[in-house]
């Protein structure tokens, strides 16, 4: 996965960067109403970041289908991820940090409100292999409200070391799958917490799910046979933040 400058489009997206993390913030272009727009120009001009007038050139970069709402910024992605160290530490100021992981996620739109929970349920940090695995995009930063920008995200190298690595550290990991062993109703959240999310196919590799200290599943009716990656990650996040909030 490499990283390189990406778009980020929307007003909300970018009000977010640009209160959170405007140094990733590298070149807006605004149309002309939105120029006229108090909030984002107060904001640019404090972030000193340079404006241009919207061009038909980066309308067709971000794509057809993009909701731009007449703002359009480049992004450098460099800048938005964060160290492990320093995510590390960011967590360590809680008493039960809470850590995602994504295992191999492909849908973006899974990714951004994924993001977009973990923020609003007090998660530390977002951990995503860099390879086979869909990075932070403009659909990431939009499905997630902005929410990118509030959160260390890291890059890693193997999945099942950084496991290894996080339990060393009295992380315990819970690996969400359909028939875990644990019911949701019962987990603590008493300690530090890996939550990992599988692949949307698949799921949890099998050799990372017997690293997992608790294989975690949500008791559904017997209507419905499963929930997709987000949702069920939303729900987990929520029975943290009842634990440790």
């Amino acid at each position: 996965m490499a990283i390189e400058k990406m778009y980020l489009y929307g007003k909300h997206a970018l009000v977010e960067a640009l209160l959170a993390r405007p140094e990733v913030v590298q070149k807006v272009f605004l149309s002309k109403e939105m120029e006229e727009d108090t909030e984002l120009a107060s904001l640019l001009k404090k972030s000193g970041v340079s404006i241009s007038s919207m061009k038909s050139e980066v309308k067709k970069d971000v794509g057809s289908d993009a909701v731009h709402q007449g703002v359009i910024a480049v992004i450098n992605s460099e800048k938005l991820y964060s160290s492990m160290d320093d995510a590390i530490k960011e967590s360590s100021q809680k008493q039960n940090p809470c850590i995602v992981l994504l295992d191999e996620l492909h849908d973006p739109h899974n990714v951004g409100a994924i993001i977009r929970s973990a923020v609003a349920f007090g998660a530390s940090a977002i951990l995503m292999p860099k390879h086979n695995q869909s990075p932070v995009t403009a659909v990431v930063i939009k499905t997630s409200a902005g929410m990118v920008f509030r959160i260390p995200i890291v890059l890693i190298g193997n999945v099942n070391q950084t496991i290894r690595d996080l339990k060393e550290k009295g992380y315990w990991s819970y690996g969400l799958v359909m028939n875990g062993s644990t019911k949701l109703s019962d987990a603590k959240f008493d300690s530090p917490t890996l939550i990992i999310v599988g692949n949307e196919s698949v799921g949890i590799r099998e050799k990372t799910l017997e690293l997992c200290d608790i294989p975690l599943s949500i008791p559904m009716d017997p209507r419905c046979e499963s929930l997709n990656a987000a949702t069920a990650t939303s729900i987990v996040l929520y029975e943290y933040s009842r634990a440790n909030l």
